[in-house]
């Protein structure tokens, strides 16, 4: 991010944080770092004892979603806490960095806490701001137009397309002067298109945009703007870059996914002006995608199943469905899952299902039989020997605890 979009982006920052008490930041998409003072994602961030690893890539997550929706975008933490992101824009249009605001109680107190899977943070909770869900929705629209006015771009899609549009016009009128320069006789550059492989391999993100738009250019005034002979030469581009960037890193099953829903779309078109809007967009977001979201892209299967394992918890769970659910494969998923929260996808369904069975066993009308059946595991003993190794004590031991602590708290009460 360019120094005065930096300070812009800081300057509002503090000033969003004064004006609404929750703590706001700005991260740097190309460094991949926060650029606040702290280095981090606010004091309560810092302070976070769980998933630490996480913390980073779940906002950079949030900014590239803002990206993708009008530049606002509200998510959750791992924690169950609301934070608001809204996208930043260089001066070509691109995703730049953003802002974070949060984290934030949205609704009731009382059901965040209980859904809290880390009970040793509770008591900082109530240092945070709560709003309703009305205000966090405005606080969205307000970091959005305060970041459209940081940008000096408007958020809308549109408004990168017109700016993409004007550059594949200019590069279409230098492929014309340079047409005219030899006499009109000028091959279509095939060392190009392998140039343009080697820079995606090599990562040269700038030099691939670059590259692309001059072979767009190409391909629009050498085919004499004949749409059938653009369709076909598109879509050999958009094979031609699916290899390069398959060998930069990127994972081969979502390549082939993008590449079918392209090649379907390219055929759809019937107006050069429509196919044209189209690519100027989607073509350079394809390159986009190898060297922003190589890591990013795993925090999207990452909460999908944590998610659905947060509301399946009751119910038996395979990994084979929730591998489906994620539309990953079992091992794939296990991998990152691993990797991204630091902990395998078997234990955190164990945890989540512990917490939720802390809460139950404070009520001593229901079974410990019961609990185990609500909570989804097998029966009473497997749910006695995961909570023993987990929390350090059996069910029962802890439900007694937990009802001298309350009898004390009654009495001195009294």
């Amino acid at each position: 991010m360019e120094k005065s979009l930096q300070d812009r982006c800081l300057k509002f920052s503090r000033h969003i944080s004064g004006l609404c008490g929750v703590e706001c930041s700005v991260i740097d998409m190309a460094l991949h770092t926060f650029l606040d003072q702290s280095g981090e994602c606010g004091t309560f961030c810092q302070r976070c004892s769980q998933y630490n690893q996480m913390r980073l890539y779940t906002h950079c997550y949030g900014c590239s979603e803002a990206y993708r929706w009008n530049g606002k975008y509200i998510y959750y933490c791992p924690l169950g806490l609301v934070f608001v992101a809204s996208s930043v824009s260089d001066e070509t249009g691109n995703l730049a960095g953003g802002l974070v605001a949060g984290p934030i109680i949205m609704g009731n107190m009382q059901d965040t806490l209980q859904e809290l899977p880390c009970g040793e943070m509770a008591p900082q909770l109530a240092e945070l701001p709560e709003m309703t869900t009305r205000r966090v929705t405005d606080l969205a629209e307000v970091l959005a137009a305060v970041t459209a006015a940081v940008s000096g771009i408007p958020h809308s899609k549109a408004g990168k397309f017109v700016y993409e549009q004007e550059r594949l016009l200019n590069a279409i009128y230098d492929v014309k002067e340079r047409y005219v320069s030899h006499d009109g006789e000028m091959p279509y550059p095939i060392e190009s298109e392998k140039k343009l492989q080697a820079l995606i391999r090599s990562r040269d993100k700038a030099g691939s945009r670059e590259l692309l738009n001059e072979l767009l250019g190409e391909i629009f005034f050498l085919s004499n703007f004949n749409l059938d002979e653009i369709k076909a030469r598109v879509m050999e581009l958009v094979v031609l870059i699916s290899r390069a960037s398959i060998d930069a890193g990127a994972d081969v099953q979502e390549i082939f996914g993008f590449n079918n829903e392209y090649i379907q779309k390219i055929e759809q078109f019937t107006s050069i002006e429509e196919l044209s809007v189209w690519l100027t967009g989607i073509m350079h977001r394809f390159i986009d995608y190898t060297f922003d979201f190589s890591r990013i892209k795993h925090i999207d299967a990452v909460y999908k199943t944590m998610e659905y394992v947060r509301a399946n918890y009751d119910k038996k769970l395979s990994l084979d469905e929730i591998a489906r659910n994620a539309f990953l494969s079992k091992a794939y998923l296990s991998s990152i899952f691993k990797e991204e929260i630091g902990e395998s996808l078997t234990n955190y369904i164990n945890r989540v299902r512990i917490e939720k069975s802390k809460v139950l066993l404070l009520d001593k009308e229901v079974s410990l039989i019961d609990i185990a059946n609500l909570c989804g595991f097998e029966d009473q003993s497997y749910f006695t020997r995961v909570f023993k190794k987990m929390v350090g004590i059996s069910p029962k031991k802890y439900r007694d605890s937990r009802g001298v602590a309350a009898q004390a708290v009654s009495y001195e009460e009294s």
